[in-house]
């Protein structure tokens, strides 16, 4: 490609793409399952639709390139622009990576070191940035929209060749060559015309040029041609209010009329845009092809004004010459306002606007999305309402009104609408924390979640429901020195992974040995034997007094084949943790295996820096604004969910129990994609719908609340960390007044996004702040899971993680895990063997897919015309008779019962754990115990006395026995 050597403009020369970029290397193998992707545009109205969709539906690492001082800035501006586009806040935030560059500048604005590293683990390119200006010249353009697609395509050809999913503009075609065609098929190809004017729709043309000449040279791409993009197909929000479209719609309003036409406008919802492009690249098929993103039935020019005046404007229409005198007079009329002035240069050829367009016809585009769940949403008058709706929101329309010079003086630049000052105010109150390394002296604090699960072993150590275990087989010439030494240097560079957590003083603290020295376990043995050392080892329990809390064994197989068996403790680890002990693993082996020095940048902050900073922000008017939330959220008549179940509450709370899986069949999860992008929801939100209706329809209480884990990696120091950082959030959902599921839906979308924008407060600090009984916490649990890529490599030496068999523990009475394995959904419903049968839970998962199937056919299906699953289910423990407490210690321990159950009228012969507590909250009663008796309690003798009168009986024969 030439650069500019004279005043004129020659673009076939600009379109010569250098003939020194090729494609010799080997295609990515992940093409259509990418492990990364480079995105960039990510801050603009489709880059962060699309972000949105490749965070749903992949499970990849997504770099975005975004211009900012640092990666922090880049950051916050993801962030800043995500809010304000209103897009599901539900999607994992940590697998967003900021990167810091331009694409005007060389090598998009990286070092060559980013840059290489970026070749090697991309595997596919979303080509979607652009600098947007219809006023610019080409010159002033070339650098970001050429240039940069330039760097893209040397990008895609080194190291491995990669995919690029290119977004071009349908406005290519706009010029003298293709002037009169009535039609425009996909695989036509843009021509070149010296008709072709303004400088972005030359850049765009420059740039799909040499993008298919790429794809010419075994590129594997794909190029996407939208038509005007306008806001979301159900919210109405838009990014580009100085759209020509969106003016006209504002001067015709504020004027109160507008231009008869026999045109038609070509409008696309940029959701539907994002959702086709995300739709279309995961398909091999697609590749080489040219789609067109475009309304097969253009919006009647009536409709769109009907539109308008259903929004609640009445517009009255003038012939086209009658208009444009009008649109004069106003401009003059009212000199400051930018609008009128704007129309005039825009119509100065109003031909351009209202004259007809060709069809751009989609067939390649429908064909592709034939097997998806994208749908293409109705484009008619009642999405202009929509638009128009959005914009009177906003402050963007006002009430349509035109001010005179007074009152336009006493308002100027003052007003901001209460919809902008609501997602600022948000910003603020959610605004940039940065957590800075804090000195090691004195005793260094547990997390709260720490302290949670610290306490929870402290009443019996030998559980070991909190190991959280790995197995991975490894396939090759294995170096176990070299994996020793890794694994060697992961824990001298995490503290966490050195860390003890004795008593000191009477509270738990966080020791950091300053070294440890590790020495890999070896030993030999057969396929055969593996699935019970994996067993054996899940099952050691670890004594949190010593250190290091996680253990590896190493299974020699034959010379090329071994098994690795990780376990550690939670309170060390957590799910997201696992990426980043494997990443740091691989890329430590290939460096100690290759004689290089180790690459990892230095970790600028460690757990326990976290630790601290998190028990010094959460207080105060932080602590509050929380706690604000979680009160409003929680204070409801809210109780303990109560299912029927096969067994009796044991009395001591056991931790013992089996899973049963169930597949959700693909046409079944397709339709519940579809129903979900139709709904303006998340899948994650679609499934908890089902499951908290099973859970309703079993318990018949109106209020259901139960647990979900996030990744608390909300702060981008924490993302590099080994540690303890995920954390559980209580989902209360509403079933009063017979709603629909489609109605259900929405509230628990409601629920959720709220519960996520609030999930800086960690579960302990609620239970012990607003006092809810742990019982609420344990009862239920529901995750999707979205686990972030893997190596899949220790050099030369393949990796495959181990599924995991049937689970010996569970956390909750029953909980819910649902992940998705090519195109179909897995149920996993773990379950308390102590409380339900396992005919019990086969019935109970058949019920779920049923509702499932229930809530995509037939969302309209109030909750009163549900069949009733409560049969299913033998009740085997009734509640006892009330007996009040006869004596002043009966009555103190059932005072102190009430508090920390947060329940009235207990009796004397209720149990406690029937009555919702658990390990927590008998940890509690046994504190109030100590100082409301000034008596030792052993905890174990609590958990052997459940009832009220067994507990009074035991002290009071241990008050006579210290007397």
């Amino acid at each position: 490609m030439n650069n500019l050597n004279s005043d004129r403009l020659d673009l076939q020369q600009e379109a010569i793409l250098d003939p020194n970029i090729q494609f010799t290397n080997p295609v990515s193998e992940y093409l259509t399952q990418p492990q990364a992707i480079l995105l960039t545009g990510a801050t603009g109205l489709l880059g962060c639709h699309l972000l949105t969709e490749l965070l749903r539906n992949s499970n990849a690492d997504i770099y975005c390139l975004v211009r900012s001082r640092n990666p922090d800035g880049g950051q916050e501006r993801i962030e800043q622009s995500l809010k304000a586009y209103g897009l599901d806040q539900e999607v994992e935030r940590s697998r967003i990576i900021p990167l810091v560059g331009d694409l005007g500048q060389p090598l998009l604005g990286l070092s060559t070191e980013t840059f290489q590293e970026l070749a090697t683990k991309v595997d596919v390119i979303y080509h979607n940035g652009a600098y947007v200006n219809y006023a610019y010249p080409y010159e002033r353009l070339k650098a970001p929209n050429v240039l940069g697609t330039v760097e893209i395509i040397k990008l895609a050809s080194l190291v491995k060749t990669k995919a690029v999913h290119f977004t071009s503009s349908i406005s290519v075609f706009f010029s003298k060559a293709h002037g009169s065609a009535k039609e425009i098929l996909e695989t036509d190809i843009p021509q070149y015309h010296p008709s072709l004017k303004g400088g972005y729709k030359q850049s765009k043309w420059v740039a799909e040029k040499l993008i298919s000449s790429a794809i010419a040279r075994g590129l594997p791409g794909a190029i996407y041609r939208p038509v005007r993009i306008m806001g979301h197909s159900k919210t109405g929000v838009m990014g580009n209010v100085s759209d020509l479209l969106v003016t006209l719609l504002k001067g015709c309003i504020q004027m109160g009329k507008y231009p008869a036409a026999t045109a038609s406008i070509n409008l696309v919802p940029v959701d539907y845009v994002a959702q086709a492009i995300a739709g279309l690249s995961w398909q091999t098929a697609s590749l080489g092809k040219a789609f067109h993103l475009s309304n097969a039935q253009p919006l009647a020019w009536e409709a769109m004004w009907a539109g308008v005046n259903s929004a609640g404007y009445q517009l009255e229409e003038l012939s086209e010459p009658e208009w444009m005198k009008e649109l004069e007079t106003f401009a003059n009329k009212y000199p400051d306002n930018k609008i009128f002035a704007l129309l005039l240069l825009l119509l100065s050829s109003p031909h351009k606007l209202f004259a007809e367009k060709p069809l751009f016809c989609d067939h390649q585009t429908q064909a592709g999305l034939a097997n998806t769940s994208v749908t293409f949403p109705p484009v008619d008058g009642q999405l202009i309402a929509t638009y128009c709706k959005y914009f009177q929101k906003s402050g963007y329309l006002g009430d349509g009104k035109l001010e005179g010079e007074e009152e336009k003086e006493a308002k100027k630049q003052k007003k901001t609408s209460g919809f902008w000052k609501s997602i600022k105010g948000n910003m603020s109150r959610q605004r940039r924390m940065t957590i800075k390394p804090f000195p090691r002296e004195g005793q260094i604090p547990l997390s709260f979640g720490q302290e949670r699960l610290w306490h929870i072993d402290s009443l019996n150590p030998e559980n070991t429901v909190h190991n959280l275990h790995a197995s991975y087989q490894l396939d090759g010439r294995l170096n176990i020195s070299a994996l020793e030494s890794s694994i060697q240097e992961i824990i001298n560079r995490h503290e966490i992974l050195r860390s003890s957590f004795p008593i000191v003083e009477g509270q738990p603290v966080q020791v950091i040995a300053p070294e440890i020295q590790f020495k890999l376990k070896v030993i030999e043995g057969e396929d055969s034997e593996i699935p019970k050392m994996i067993e054996e080892q899940s099952q050691q329990p670890f004594d949190l007094n010593k250190s290091p809390l996680i253990r590896f064994l190493l299974v020699k197989v034959t010379d090329t084949k071994h098994y690795l068996l990780r376990t550690a403790h939670h309170i060390v680890t957590d799910f997201w943790s696992d990426t980043i002990l494997l990443k740091e693993l691989a890329s430590l082996y290939q460096a100690f295996t290759t004689e290089q020095e180790p690459s990892l940048p230095k970790l600028p902050i460690q757990y326990a820096d976290f630790a601290q900073f998190q028990r010094q922000w959460l207080q105060g008017k932080n602590l509050e604004y929380q706690l604000d939330y979680w009160r409003t959220q929680l204070s409801s008549d809210i109780s303990i969910l109560d299912l029927p179940t096969d067994y009796a509450s044991a009395t001591i709370a056991s931790y013992q129990g089996a899973s049963h899986l169930v597949k959700i069949p693909a046409e079944v999860t397709k339709s519940l994609k579809s129903i979900s992008h139709s709904e303006g929801v998340s899948l994650f939100v679609t499934l908890l719908t089902g499951f908290k209706t099973l859970l309703y329809q079993y318990s018949g209480q109106e209020n259901i609340i139960l647990s979900s884990p996030v990744a608390g990696r909300y702060l981008a120091e924490t993302k590099k960390l080994i540690g303890y950082f995920s954390n559980i959030l209580l989902l209360n959902t509403d079933f009063s007044n017979d709603p629909t599921l489609q109605e259900l839906l929405h509230r628990i979308s409601e629920v959720t996004l709220g519960a996520q924008k609030h999930q800086d407060l960690p579960l302990q600090k609620i239970v012990e702040e607003i006092g809810i009984s742990d019982g609420i916490v344990s009862r239920a649990m529901f995750t999707l899971q979205n686990a972030p890529s893997q190596p899949k490599a220790l050099g030369e030496v393949n990796l495959q993680l181990l599924e995991k068999k049937d689970e010996k523990n569970a956390n909750f009475d029953i909980s819910l895990s649902v992940r998705e394995v090519d195109d179909t959904l897995i149920a996993l419903f773990r379950y308390k063997i102590d409380l339900f049968t396992e005919e019990t839970i086969t019935k109970f998962a058949n019920n779920f897919v049923s509702l499932l199937n229930r809530i995509v056919r037939q969302p309209e299906t109030h909750l009163s015309e549900l069949p009733l699953f409560k049969d299913d289910l033998a009740v085997a423990y009734k509640q006892k008779d009330y007996v009040a407490p006869r004596n002043e210690t009966e009555q103190a321990i059932a005072n102190i019962w009430a508090e920390v159950l947060n329940l009235n009228n207990i009796g004397m012969h209720d149990n406690f754990f029937d009555l919702g507590g658990r390990s927590l909250a008998m940890m509690r009663v046994y504190n109030k115990l100590r100082c409301n008796f000034t008596i030792e309690v052993p905890v174990l003798e609590l958990f052997q006395s459940p009832t009220i009168e067994e507990m009074a009986n035991y002290l009071i024969v241990s008050n006579s026995k210290s007397a």
